[in-house]
């Protein structure tokens, strides 16, 4: 490619019906001018291009970066998920096991103190009963014992010596 110095330093032969030379020279500067102006741009915008070209490699990084980032994110969440619900699951099934447990265990002590209300119950009655059984058996010694006073007369004896003796003051006023 031609730079702006090689058109500069071009020397054309001078032939006998030529251009004018000095409309020649006057003309490649002003081409010379021109095409420095436009070699310049060139030189810029290849440069532009280059660092655009950089930046849009760097972005197409970036965006496959991304893009791997948001499929990683994606698993890690499907993932995520997938881990709370079996860590759900098995806290599901741990509370329903504890449940049964505890159900299970209610029912046990229920049993048991059902067996003890009837037991209570049961010695309740029996000693009830005999309870009942001694002071009937204690009513019919007594009666049987007041029945044998009375047969052997030794009932009217006692009650006479047993009976309180009244003061010698009552006396007299019985008699007044």
């Amino acid at each position: 490619m031609l730079t702006p110095i090689d058109i500069e330093q071009v020397e054309f032969k001078r032939v006998g019906r030529g251009y004018a030379a000095e409309d020649v020279d006057e003309f490649l500067g002003k081409v010379v001018e021109d095409f420095e102006s436009l070699y310049k741009e060139n030189a810029y915008l290849k440069d532009r291009i280059k660092n655009l070209e950089e930046s849009v490699d760097h972005y197409k990084s970036l965006e496959e970066t991304i893009k791997n980032s948001i499929v990683m994110a994606e698993k890690a969440s499907r993932q995520a998920k997938k881990n709370a619900a079996e860590t759900a699951e098995n806290i599901i099934k741990k509370a329903k096991l504890r449940a049964d447990e505890i159900v299970l265990d209610s029912n046990v002590r229920k049993y048991e103190l059902e067996s003890k209300v009837i037991d209570l119950k049961s010695r309740y009655k029996a000693l009830s009963s005999s309870i009942r059984d001694m002071l009937n058996a204690e009513l019919d010694y007594i009666n049987n014992a007041d029945k044998l006073l009375k047969e052997s007369g030794l009932t009217k004896i006692e009650t006479k010596n047993t009976a309180p003796k009244q003061p010698a003051d009552n006396k007299d006023k019985k008699t007044n």
